[in-house]
């Protein structure tokens, strides 16, 4: 009796509201009245899905209510699991997270009743989306994994597609290489036999895989066949994309006239498929690879292009990468004052990114807890009025789940909170060791280089005043001289210990004899010994390193000038190779001034620390430190030994030749 009441005040109200739920579904559901009407009702959740994807869900819940209403009435079990678990979409999209996980519960226990593998796999790949958005990549993999079973169990070729590639995506996220690598072949595998779409996206997504990880030529050879198979289905996106990934391999691999190639290919078809952020990354590259060429004009052409788009468009990445490499360019060029402008609009743009990152998140969790308490809020107000009527003992017992659950979240948001200080001070302290990085570089140039040139600019000035002779000229060219060569020093380290900092200092090994290059740089330092009546004696045999030769020669440069620099009239500097197990040590012995012990500890420490010479020659303080930095890159050591008044010996430790 009571369910006939029941069934007439559901058909009644249904149609009551016929009118708006025929504009909303498309279904009068006051005709849904038996299962037999199960055809309407599916008709109607799939109507209502349709709203939910264009966000309008102030018009949808009170439809799915009655939609559930009237599955209950009728018995229709499925249709239960089907409005429960657009109800679940819909408590996500609107931050309702306890409320959208009961949902999703509640679709599960009634498609587990009539055993809807196709329904509880639909549910579970509507979590594995929700966690991936959350940054949750272990729970949505399980989620994804839950998904692949029940297609499996269906034999859900199609299904199981989808779920390969997806798997494949957050196995990549979460570096699981070899999984990733599995799961992308089965999905190409699986949509081959199916003969559907989408295989050359899936192998242009192993082909990138295969690129980061440098395995080159199995990359080049699917997207071979990646490219003839989005050219037959005319997907010019993929097609372009296709080409990109083509080109970064080739570019992995330094043939940069075959990456040109396939870069203009990418922009002539992102072009014609309307794809802007892979055409303008084409230019970027492009111009990378004109500045590796030597290609300067063409090189600031294309990245000036590349950048203008890249703000407009506010990709931060790229945008970060087009400074670099235009530091890079002017660096290359000499333009200095270019360069770091380049390197503080760098800076700039990453801290701001780490900044509004940083906010990012701290909002994100402050949003989720105030989401999460005012739920704990309804659900607490709703039980309570439920259970007025219970005894006493369950209240209290209601009572202390909350007030644990309440502790719980708020512990979660303390520790989020101060988490999230800690790494704010991380990134303050980041922002204040780059903002002495640019000090300690503008006040170099500002005061030793600008000194070393007002110096010489004002010798030259007394030359061509007439203010000096001929004569008197010619007395001070070996001063000249010397304050050329500090200059050039000075210069090439200021250079490479901005290179440093920006960590653009590579090392590229070969195999060369140290006697050809210590034998060039005693040709070079032997003005300047003799001028201090100082002996350069080579000691070295025939000694095979493998090491960059470039970097060598800076380190032995420096090494020769400090020693210089230190030398009395009448003292020697000696070089010396003892060849060792695996590596030589090469040993720059002097009979100078020494060093004093309190001052060992200093010589390569990030703090620049430098003294006068036996001619009051100045110094930066750079060059110890960048000689440390080259060795350490080439896998080496260097290390010092001094006797104060006696002389020092700087020992170089560099891997033997194969």
């Amino acid at each position: 009796m009571n369910k006939t009441i029941y069934t007439v005040l559901v058909l009644c109200w249904t149609s009551f509201f016929g009118f708006s739920q025929s504009q909303i579904t498309g279904v009068d559901l006051s005709k849904i009245r038996t299962l037999n009407d199960t055809t309407l009702f599916n008709k109607s959740v799939r109507d209502l899905q349709q709203f939910v994807n264009e966000d309008q869900f102030d018009r949808v819940e009170p439809i799915a209510d009655q939609l559930i209403m009237l599955a209950s009435d009728i018995g229709y079990t499925r249709g239960l699991g089907l409005v429960y678990r657009l109800k679940g979409v819909i408590y996500d999209r609107t931050q309702r997270n306890i409320e959208s996980s009961k949902s999703f519960e509640k679709a599960i226990y009634n498609f587990k009743k009539i055993d809807d593998k196709d329904g509880l796999g639909t549910v579970s790949n509507d979590r594995f989306i929700i966690e991936q958005n959350k940054g949750n990549l272990e729970k949505a993999a399980a989620y994804l994994m839950e998904a692949k079973l029940y297609r499996e169990q269906l034999n859900d070729s199609v299904g199981l597609s989808g779920i390969y590639n997806n798997l494949a995506i957050i196995y990549k996220e979460l570096k699981d290489i070899p999984n990733a690598e599995k799961f992308y072949l089965k999905s190409i595998d699986t949509r081959k036999n199916l003969k559907i779409d989408g295989v050359g996206m899936v192998m242009n997504n192993l082909a990138l895989l295969y690129t980061e990880g440098g395995k080159l030529s199995e990359a080049k050879k699917i997207l071979q066949e990646a490219m003839k198979i989005n050219k037959a289905e005319n997907d010019l996106k993929h097609t372009a994309q296709s080409y990109s990934i083509m080109a970064k391999a080739t570019m992995y691999g330094k043939e940069y006239e075959a990456a040109k190639k396939y870069y203009d290919t990418t922009l002539c078809v992102g072009s014609q498929a309307n794809y802007k952020l892979i055409v303008v990354n084409a230019k970027q590259q492009l111009g990378i690879i004109a500045l590796e060429e030597g290609q300067y004009k063409k090189a600031e052409k294309l990245l000036k292009a590349a950048r203008e788009n890249l703000v407009k468009s506010n990709v931060t990445s790229l945008i970060l990468k087009n400074y670099k490499y235009s530091f890079k360019l002017d660096s290359t060029r000499g333009n200095l004052l270019d360069a770091i402008k380049w390197q503080k609009e760098y800076q700039q743009l990453s801290d701001k990114k780490m900044y509004e990152s940083t906010t990012q998140k701290v909002e994100n969790v402050k949003s989720r807890y105030e989401a999460e308490l005012k739920q704990l809020k309804l659900i607490d107000e709703q039980e309570k009025r439920e259970q007025r009527t219970k005894e006493e003992l369950f209240r209290y017992r209601l009572f202390t789940f909350i007030s644990l659950t309440v502790i719980a979240v708020i512990l979660v948001f303390m520790m989020l909170f101060i988490k999230t200080r800690k790494e704010r001070k991380r990134y303050i302290k980041e922002l204040n060791e780059s903002n002495q990085v640019k000090n300690k570089l503008f006040s170099i140039i500002s005061h030793d280089l600008k000194n070393e040139i007002h110096g010489l600019e004002g010798s030259l000035n007394l030359m061509k005043e007439d203010v000096i002779s001929t004569e008197e000229f010619r007395e001070i060219v070996p001063l000249l001289a010397n304050r050329t060569h500090q200059t050039s020093i000075l210069l090439n380290n200021l250079l490479n210990w901005s290179k440093s900092q920006m960590r653009e200092l590579n090392a590229k090994p070969t195999t060369f004899d140290i006697t050809e290059v210590i034998s060039n740089k005693f040709t070079f330092f032997k003005p300047k010994a003799e001028k201090k009546d100082i002996k350069l004696i080579n000691k070295l045999d025939s000694t095979m390193i493998f090491a960059d030769k470039d970097m060598f020669g800076i380190v032995a440069q420096n090494l020769i000038a400090n020693a210089i620099k230190f030398c009395n009239p009448g003292d020697s500097i000696a070089l010396v190779s003892r060849e060792k197990e695996d590596h030589y040590e090469i040993c720059f012995e002097d009979t100078g001034v020494g060093i004093d012990p309190s001052n060992l500890n200093k010589l390569f420490a990030e703090d620049t620390f430098t003294t006068n010479g036996t001619e009051n020659e100045t110094g930066t303080g750079l060059g110890l430190r960048i000689c440390k930095e080259l060795i350490e890159l080439n896998q080496g050591e260097i290390k010092v030994e001094s006797t104060l008044g006696k002389g020092s010996t700087f020992y170089i430790s560099l891997p033997k030749a194969a």
